[in-house]
This record gives C-alpha cells, sequence and structure tokens, in this order.
C-alpha cells in the first residue's frame, strides 16, 4: 500500500516537471533560429524518449504491486478454504457415531 502511494507522489511530481519542461520547449521555440529548432526538436524527442521509459517503468511497478496484492488475496482464500474443510471434517467427525434421520415433523 505505502509503495503504490509512493509510486502515485512520485508520478504526479515527476507529471509536473514535464509540464514545466514542455512550456519550456513551447516559450523557447518562438525565439530560435531554424538552425536552432532543429535541435530543440532532437531534444523534445530525446525527453519524449524519456517519458516513455518512465510510463513502461510505471506500467511495471503497477502489475508489481498488482499481482502482490493478487498473492495477499489468494492466500487469504486459501485460509478460508482450508479452514471450512477442516471445520467439515470435524463436524464429520462428530456426527460419525450418529444416526440422524432426516424426516421432516409434522405438526397436527
Amino acid at each position: 500500500m505505502a509503495e503504490a502511494i509512493s509510486l502515485n507522489n512520485s508520478i504526479y511530481k515527476y507529471t509536473k516537471v514535464i509540464d514545466e519542461i514542455g512550456e519550456m520547449i513551447k516559450d523557447e521555440s518562438h525565439r530560435v533560429s531554424p538552425g536552432g529548432a532543429s535541435k530543440l526538436t532532437a531534444q523534445s524527442l530525446g525527453i519524449m524518449l524519456n517519458l516513455q521509459n518512465e510510463m513502461l517503468r510505471t506500467q511495471a511497478t503497477g502489475l508489481k504491486l498488482q499481482t502482490q496484492s493478487f498473492v495477499i488475496q489468494n492466500k487469504k482464500d486459501k485460509d478460508r478454504t482450508r479452514q471450512m474443510v477442516d471445520s467439515a471434517d470435524k463436524l464429520n467427525a462428530a456426527l460419525a457415531g450418529q444416526s440422524p434421520k432426516f424426516e421432516l415433523p409434522r405438526f397436527e
């Protein structure tokens, strides 16, 4: 849980930085020469590659957290099933010496 919250916070911080970089690139694009524009475009593409890479890392971390959650839930489900089977076995053993009759009572 703490890892998920930390991931969420770092993603929001990172997106703010990317927003600021995007605005700086837009502002700078009006002031540069044609040669500078090419360089600025190349730098922008580098930032986009970094951003895509970070998105992949984020997805991988999200999958890891989801898997951990599934593992925990699976263990809880197995424990509940084991408890039900144990209870059924105990009940079966307790009723082994009995000869119950499953008849509905008649009310007259």
